[in-house]
C-alpha cells in the first residue's frame, strides 16, 4: 500500500533522484509515520508470535528521503509506540527513532546510488537485529521475560521486516524501470516519427504538378513506422519520364536508410544514364561496394516518353509489373535481372513496350502480393489482377486506393508483415 501510494505522488520522480525539498521531506516523513503506526496496530502472526513491522516505515523514509523524514517518522512511530505503554515501550520507541535516523545517514552515505534490493533487506534485518538483541536487553536488562520476549518475536520481526523492506524496493524500482521504458518508448516513438516525415518527404506528391498528358499517382505504406520500399517519378527532359518502384531487403530503420541512400544515388545518376539498363548498372556499381551486409534492394525502373507512350524499362530483380489495357490485363515478361547490392558485375537489360492512351502500368512491391490473412493465404497475383480488371477504366488515384481496400478487406485484422508500395501511370493521349 505503502509503495503504490509513494509511486503515485507527483514528486515520485525527485524522490527516486534524491531531490526532495524540504515541503516533499515533511510529506514522506509524515506519510512513513502514518505507516509505522499502522505497523504497530496491525501486526502480523508468524509462527505463533506478533511481529510488528514498525520500524518499517522511518527506515523506509530514512532510505528515500533522508535523516529529516527518517527521523519525523521516527518520532511519529516511536512516539505512538511509547504511549500505548507496556514494558517495552521505551526500547522499542527508541528502536523505531534509531531506524529512521540511521536509514536516513544511510541515506547520505549512499550520494545517489542506487539502492539495491538485497542491500535494503539486509539494513532492515540488520536494525531489526539492534532493536530484539541490543536495545530491548540494555534499556531492560537481561531477564526471563526479556529472553521471552526475545525468543518469540526474533525471527517474526526479522521474516516480517526483511521482506517487507524487499517487497516494497522491489515495487518501487520495477515502477521506475516501467516509466522509464515508457519515456524511452516515447522517445524513440518521437524519433520514428520525424523519420517517417523525412522519409515521407524524399517521395514525390502525386498529383503535384499537373500535365494533361498523363496521370500518375503512388503511395507507400509501411509495415513499420519506417520501411524500406521507395517509389519516384520525375522528368528527365522535357518528355521524358522516369517511373521507379523499389524494395528493399527487410524492413524498418536499417532498410529506410538503405531506400533513402538508393532514392539520393537514383536522383544523382538518372539524367546521366542513357537507358535505364545503363541506370540501374551505375546504382548497382555504388551500392555494392563495401556492403558487408550484404543489404540489397529490387528496383524497376521505366522511361516513359509521355509524347508518344514508347517506353523502355530494365529490371534490377522486382516484381513484373501489369499492364492493363482494353479490359485485359497483362504480367510484362522481364528480362531476368539480379538486385542491386549484390554483384557488382551484373549485367542489366533494357526492354520495350508502346504504352497506348488509356493504357495503365501498374507497379508494386510483394508486399502487396503477399499480404497474408488469418488463414495464412496471400492476396496473390491472381487477386490483384481481378482488382486491376474491375478498376481498369478508373484514373491512377482510384486505382491505387482501391487496390488498398481490397488488400485490406482481405487480410482483415491480421498485422501488415511487409512495406506495400503500389505506382499507376496512365497516358491520356
Amino acid at each position: 500500500m505503502l509503495a503504490y501510494l509513494i509511486t503515485r505522488i507527483r514528486f515520485f520522480g525527485d524522490l527516486l533522484n534524491r531531490r526532495l525539498v524540504l515541503k516533499e521531506s515533511l510529506f514522506l516523513g509524515f506519510v512513513c509515520g502514518i505507516a509505522s503506526i499502522y505497523g504497530t496496530v496491525s501486526a502480523v502472526q508468524i509462527f505463533g508470535a506478533l511481529a510488528s513491522f514498525r520500524d518499517l516505515g522511518p527506515a523506509i523514509a530514512g532510505l528515500l528521503g533522508g535523516p529529516l523524514a527518517g527521523g519525523i517518522a521516527g518520532l511519529m512511530g516511536g512516539a505512538h509506540r511509547y504511549l500505548m505503554g507496556g514494558s517495552t515501550a521505551l526500547p522499542c520507541s527508541v528502536a523505531t527513532i534509531a531506524a529512521g535516523l540511521i536509514c536516513g545517514g544511510y541515506h547520505l552515505w549512499k550520494r545517489g546510488r542506487k539502492m539495491k534490493i538485497v542491500e535494503a533487506a539486509l539494513l532492515m534485518t540488520a536494525l531489526t537485529l539492534l532493536h530484539v538483541l541490543v536495545i530491548a536487553p540494555v534499556m531492560l536488562g537481561v531477564s526471563d521475560e526479556v529472553r521471552n520476549i526475545v525468543c518469540a518475536t526474533l525471527v517474526p520481526m526479522v521474516m516480517a521486516n526483511g521482506a517487507g523492506i524487499a517487497v516494497f524496493f522491489f515495487i518501487i524500482q520495477n515502477h521506475h524501470r516501467e516509466r522509464q521504458m515508457a519515456r524511452e518508448k516515447l522517445r524513440i516513438d518521437s524519433e520514428l516519427s520525424i523519420a517517417y516525415d523525412i522519409q515521407t518527404g524524399m517521395l514525390p506528391l502525386p498529383g503535384r504538378k499537373k500535365d494533361p498528358r498523363y496521370d500518375v499517382y503512388a503511395v507507400m505504406k509501411p509495415a513499420k513506422e519506417v520501411g524500406g520500399d521507395l517509389y519516384n517519378f520525375f522528368f528527365l527532359d522535357e518528355n521524358r519520364l522516369c517511373l521507379v518502384v523499389g524494395d528493399v531487403a527487410g524492413k524498418g530503420i536499417y532498410a529506410s536508410l538503405y531506400m533513402a541512400t538508393a532514392q539520393k544515388l537514383l536522383k544523382a545518376f538518372a539524367r546521366t544514364s542513357a537507358s535505364p539498363a545503363v541506370l540501374l548498372k551505375n546504382l548497382n556499381g555504388e551500392l555494392c561496394p563495401d556492403n558487408e551486409t550484404m543489404t540489397f534492394i529490387t528496383l524497376f525502373i521505366a522511361f516513359v516518353d509521355v509524347r508518344t507512350g514508347e517506353t523502355v524499362f530494365a529490371n534490377g530483380g522486382h516484381n513484373p509489373p501489369f499492364l492493363v489495357r482494353s479490359g485485359n490485363v497483362e504480367r510484362l515478361v522481364l528480362e531476368p535481372g539480379l538486385a542491386l547490392g549484390i554483384r557488382e558485375k551484373t549485367i542489366y537489360r533494357d526492354q520495350q513496350i508502346q504504352i497506348l492512351p488509356g493504357d495503365i502500368l501498374f507497379l508494386y512491391t510483394d508486399g502487396v502480393t503477399e499480404a497474408e490473412n488469418d488463414h495464412h493465404e496471400f492476396f496473390s497475383e491472381k487477386r490483384l489482377k481481378a482488382s486491376l480488371l474491375r478498376l481498369a477504366d478508373q484514373k491512377p488515384e482510384r486505382v491505387c486506393c482501391e487496390v488498398l481496400d481490397d488488400v485490406a478487406l482481405f487480410v482483415g485484422p491480421n498485422e501488415q508483415n511487409d512495406d506495400m508500395t503500389l505506382l499507376a501511370f496512365r497516358m491520356n493521349f
